[in-house]
C-alpha cells in the first residue's frame, strides 16, 4: 500500500511539474526561460517607449532575452531589422508596423515565427488565429465614448452641432474612431450637424489653423471631437485667442498635455489607451504563440483569436488626477 500511496504521490508531482513548465499567459505568471523575442518599435515616442519598456521588463522577468530596436520610421530599416531576427532565430516578433501596408512583407520574411503586431493595425485578411495577431485597443470604443460624452452633456438639446478633426488618412486608427462617433451620433435619434469635418494629421497648428478659419464662417459649434489630445490643444488654443469659452472640446490618448487642459478645464474629455497594458499583454501573447498556442483563454481575445483588446478607459474632470 505505501508503495502504491508513493507511486501516486509521483505522478502527481510529475503532473504539476509539467503543468508548472508551461506558460500561464493568462496571469501574471509567464515562463519564457530560453526564448528570444524581437520588439520591432516604428517610431519611439511616450506611447510606443512606455509600451517597449513594459514589454521587455516582462519578458526579461519571464526569462527571455529581448532586443528592442527603434526603426525610426524607415520601412527599409524595419524590413532589415526583421530579416535579421529571422536570421538570428528569434522565437517571437513582437512588431508596430511603420507602414500598414508591408504587414504581408513582414509575415512573408516571419515565415514560422510568430507575430504579434501592435499600435498599427493590418487588415484583417492579413491576421491568421496561432499565428499573426494584434494587440491593442479597439479604435470604435474610443469614437464611442465621444458621443457618449456629448450626448450625455447635451441630452436636454434636440440639435447638436459638431466639428471633427481627423488624424493622418493613412493610419489605421483614424477611420474607426471617427466612424464609430458619427455612427453612434446619428443613432442617438437626435439632429447632429458635422458642421466641419477634415484631417490635421495629428498636429495641433493644424488643427488651430483649421478651426480660426471655421471660427470665420460664423458657424454654431457645440463641441469639438479630436482624433487625439495633440489636436485638441490646438483647438483650445484657438478658441482661447477668440475668446470662446462655450465649447466642448474632446480628445484621445490621455496624454500630459491633455489631462492638464482637463484639469484647467479646456477639455472636457479625452480617452485614456493603456502603453503599459498593451505591452504585458503583447508579451503574453507573444510567448504564448511561440509555445504553440493560439490564445485560449485570453481575456480580451476575439472569437476568431486574432485580436485582443486592451480597454480604452474614460477620463474627464472626476478622475483625470489618476492619469496624470
Amino acid at each position: 500500500m505505501k508503495k502504491i500511496v508513493s507511486l501516486a504521490i509521483c505522478i502527481s508531482l510529475m503532473i504539476c511539474c509539467l503543468s508548472g513548465c508551461k506558460k500561464d499567459s493568462k496571469s501574471g505568471d509567464v515562463n519564457a526561460d530560453g526564448m528570444k523575442i524581437f520588439i520591432s518599435v516604428s517610431q519611439a515616442d511616450d506611447f510606443r517607449g512606455a509600451f517597449a519598456q513594459k514589454a521587455k521588463e516582462l519578458a526579461e522577468k519571464s526569462g527571455a532575452q529581448v532586443e528592442v530596436v527603434d526603426e525610426k520610421n524607415s520601412i527599409e530599416t524595419q524590413v532589415s531589422d526583421i530579416k535579421k531576427a529571422v536570421s538570428e532565430k528569434y522565437d517571437a516578433i513582437i512588431c508596430g508596423l511603420v507602414d500598414i501596408d508591408t504587414a504581408f512583407e513582414v509575415e512573408a520574411l516571419a515565415g514560422d515565427i510568430p507575430i504579434v503586431f501592435f499600435n498599427t493595425c493590418p487588415e484583417d485578411d492579413k491576421l491568421d488565429a496561432g499565428k499573426y495577431v494584434y494587440v491593442g485597443s479597439n479604435e470604435e470604443d474610443a469614437g464611442k465614448y465621444q458621443a457618449e460624452y456629448i450626448l450625455n452633456e447635451f441630452k436636454s438639446s434636440d440639435e447638436i452641432n459638431v466639428a471633427i478633426f481627423k488624424g493622418a488618412l493613412s493610419h489605421a486608427a483614424t477611420k474607426p474612431r471617427t466612424e464609430a462617433l458619427k455612427n453612434a451620433l446619428r443613432a442617438s435619434g437626435k439632429t447632429v450637424n458635422f458642421v466641419f469635418e477634415d484631417t490635421a494629421e495629428w498636429d495641433n497648428v493644424k488643427a488651430e489653423d483649421m478651426f480660426k478659419l471655421f471660427l470665420k464662417t460664423g458657424q454654431k459649434c457645440d463641441a469639438v471631437a479630436c482624433n487625439n489630445d495633440t489636436m485638441a490643444t490646438g483647438i483650445i488654443q484657438a478658441c482661447n485667442d477668440e475668446g470662446i469659452s462655450d465649447i466642448k472640446i474632446l480628445g484621445i490618448d490621455a496624454t500630459s498635455d491633455g489631462c492638464k487642459a482637463i484639469e484647467s478645464g479646456d477639455m472636457a474629455f479625452t480617452v485614456y489607451q493603456s502603453a503599459t497594458g498593451q505591452g504585458e499583454m503583447a508579451v503574453k501573447a507573444a510567448i504564448d504563440l511561440a509555445n504553440g498556442g493560439d490564445l485560449s483563454g485570453f481575456k480580451g481575445v476575439t472569437k476568431d483569436k486574432k485580436y485582443v483588446w486592451v480597454p480604452f478607459e474614460k477620463v474627464d474632470s472626476s478622475n483625470v488626477k489618476d492619469y496624470e
